[in-house]
């Protein structure tokens, strides 16, 4: 509701209410399905099938994730409505409705399952008895076997065992929250990485957003391939065989990941958009002259400061790095080019701070030098999602008016691209044009309509194309090409390393933490436990903000190599606290029940079946 604009619903304040009914809805479905669906085998009896069922479980969850992954960006970004080129109401639309089947689906089944009714609230009465238990041991010198006996007098010995048994899981989840902080950065860093680098596989064009549905989909191939070869391999030599020995190996593999994500990085560093910062601004400089140049730049009143440069054929240069001011440049070109009489010219450069200055070297009709300061500010920031920016400098005289140039892509009429200016020029002025946002790949230029070549272009660049010749004078109309910021020369491709890595780390950890959250639960606080498994996933988003708020890394790389390193340390506390870990063995714990009520009913004087069942079990 909040995508449609014809409803004129405030679309910040709905956005908001769907967060918070997609907060409360998970909240209910996410902690009580794995247990729900744990809760449909018979334990112990059952237990190689419950584990995999969770594997079972987490396939189809990534099911969902592949389809919604692929087909999401496509209903966003390729389908129009209600007069926008996007149709985020669609995209979210759809999922709503398969969440309605699902619903039904569901409701249908319910005959089927194996129902275990609500065991109260059974949060308030943990709470209550660890409150109790830490009152009680202020209060008394008694030395019990552990602290949490001083609450078996209100609350029984058998849920104080429970409650026992709790903490010792929720104590191995404190390093946790790191891996999630590390995983859940494939919707956010990993994707903003994709949006860095080249999808252009020749038929298709990949949107960075979508490279996500390589996780779910390496999860689908994945997860048989653990259950039927990998995991009985690595059993023959007793390893990955307990739960926890598997949750630190996925960690150490998410570390891993990230490592490869870092020296990716390094790669992509040659192709960002370079913006000036405070005290810096930067000059691009357009040679229109079919000669090279040789450029000078000082500033009169610091003689140290001086920068050469060569500036190609038709090529153009950033100068980096420049404090703003007014600069002396010196423009030479040599004695055999044709297009100008003069072969050196001094001219006066003024740049602003933070901002991008776009100057053009040209022959005006004299055949002299000429620089020409762009009015329109030069902007080098990349555009979101992986799109190309580009705008036109109309250097054409007054032409009877005509600064547009069209874009064709393809034959498909409606793929059209105008870049146009709305200025109205004399003789000798330059126009220009807005940037707009285009698609990457090969379009057919028009002035007009005269075509006037072919222009390629990429993934991530920023273009200024300047459109030289006044026809009114019987030149012939001519563009330039020039790159402001890089395109994306890396493949998205290469990110399929570090998802591979993660991936694997994701089915060791996030599988077996499901499986292990419900098995090691007691009976009455198995879905508890599963919501706790859960808010480690919160808490590790907040580490994400924290760090990202911070900003105290320069660039992107370096942060993921810390928390690689963070992830590493982390895994290695985590086993050192498994390694001290005991299972619980809930059939040796109920044996050890059941001989507890046989030796209380022989001491006093109670029959006793053979069975654990005592006179007053069969009386009640």
């Amino acid at each position: 509701m909040a995508a449609v604009p014809t409803l004129g619903v405030p679309p910040v304040e709905f956005s908001l209410i769907g967060l918070a009914l997609i907060a409360i809805g998970t909240g209910g479905i996410k902690p009580c399905v794995s247990a729900f669906g744990g809760d449909q085998f018979k334990l112990p009896e059952q237990e190689r099938q419950l584990q995999t069922f969770f594997s079972v479980f987490y396939f189809a969850i990534n099911s969902g994730s592949l389809l919604s992954t692929f087909m999401t960006p496509i209903l966003r970004e390729d389908v129009g409505c209600f007069g926008d080129d996007t149709c985020y109401s669609l995209a979210f639309g759809i999922p709503a409705l398969l969440m309605l089947v699902a619903t039904v689906i569901l409701i249908i089944g319910r005959p089927m399952y194996v129902m275990k009714p609500p065991q109260g609230n059974i949060v308030t009465k943990v709470v209550g008895s660890i409150v109790c238990a830490m009152k009680n041991k202020m209060r008394s010198n008694e030395n019990r076997e552990h602290w949490m006996d001083h609450a078996r007098e209100k609350y029984g010995r058998d849920f104080v065992e429970d409650v026992k048994d709790f903490l010792k899981v929720i104590f191995m989840y404190l390093p946790l929250p790191v891996f999630w902080a590390l995983f859940d950065q494939q919707g956010s860093r990993w994707t903003f990485q994709a949006t860095r680098m080249n999808g252009d596989l020749g038929f298709f064009i990949i949107k960075p957003d979508q490279m996500q549905l390589i996780n779910p989909a390496l999860i689908l191939i994945l997860i048989p391939t653990f259950e039927s070869i990998i995991y009985p391999f690595f059993a023959k030599f007793n390893f990955l065989v307990k739960p926890l020995q598997r949750i630190a190996v996925g960690g150490l593999l998410t570390a891993l990941a990230f490592v490869i994500s870092g020296l990716l990085e390094l790669s992509l560093m040659q192709t960002y958009d370079r913006i000036p910062i405070a005290g810096e601004s930067h000059v691009h400089l357009m040679n229109s002259l079919a000669c090279p140049l040789e450029v000078r730049l000082s500033k009169p009143d610091l003689t140290t400061f001086n920068m050469n440069a060569e500036v190609g054929l038709r090529e153009n240069h950033i100068f980096y790095d420049v404090p703003p001011g007014v600069y002396e440049m010196l423009v030479r070109v040599e004695s055999d080019c044709a297009d100008v009489t003069t072969y050196e010219s001094k001219f006066e450069v003024s740049t602003e701070d933070e901002k991008v200055s776009g100057v053009i070297i040209r022959a005006n009709e004299s055949k002299n030098m000429e620089l020409i300061d762009l009015v329109g500010e030069e902007s080098p920031k990349k555009a979101d999602g992986g799109a190309t920016k580009i705008r036109a400098v109309f250097d054409t005289g007054s032409n009877g008016g005509n600064h547009s140039l069209i874009l064709k892509y393809g034959p498909d009429v409606e793929d059209v691209k105008v870049i146009s200016s709305n200025q109205v020029s004399t003789e000798g002025q330059i126009v220009e044009s807005d940037y707009i946002r285009t698609k990457p790949g090969i379009y057919r230029v028009f002035h007009g309509l005269q075509e006037i070549g072919e222009m390629e272009i990429r993934q991530g660049g920023v273009h200024t194309v300047l459109v030289s010749g006044n026809t009114n004078l019987g030149f012939e109309t001519t563009f330039s090409d020039f790159l402001l910021t890089p395109e994306n020369s890396v493949h998205m491709l290469w990110l399929i390393p570090q998802y591979f890595v993660i991936t694997t780390g994701e089915i060791m950890f996030s599988v077996t933490g499901l499986e292990f959250s419900y098995s090691q639960a007691p009976e009455s606080m198995k879905s508890v436990l599963q919501a706790a498994w859960l808010l480690t996933v919160a808490f590790g988003n907040l580490i994400v903000i924290g760090v990202a708020e911070s900003r105290i890394f320069s660039n992107q790389a370096s942060e993921f190599f810390m928390f690689a390193g963070l992830m590493f340390i982390d895994m290695i506390i985590f086993s050192v606290m498994a390694y001290f870990y005991k299972y619980v063995d809930w059939q040796e714990r109920e044996n050890d029940r059941k001989r507890d009520e046989l030796h209380l009913s022989e001491a006093r004087g109670i029959p006793n079946d053979g069975f654990g069942a005592t006179g007053h079990d069969h009386q009640s």
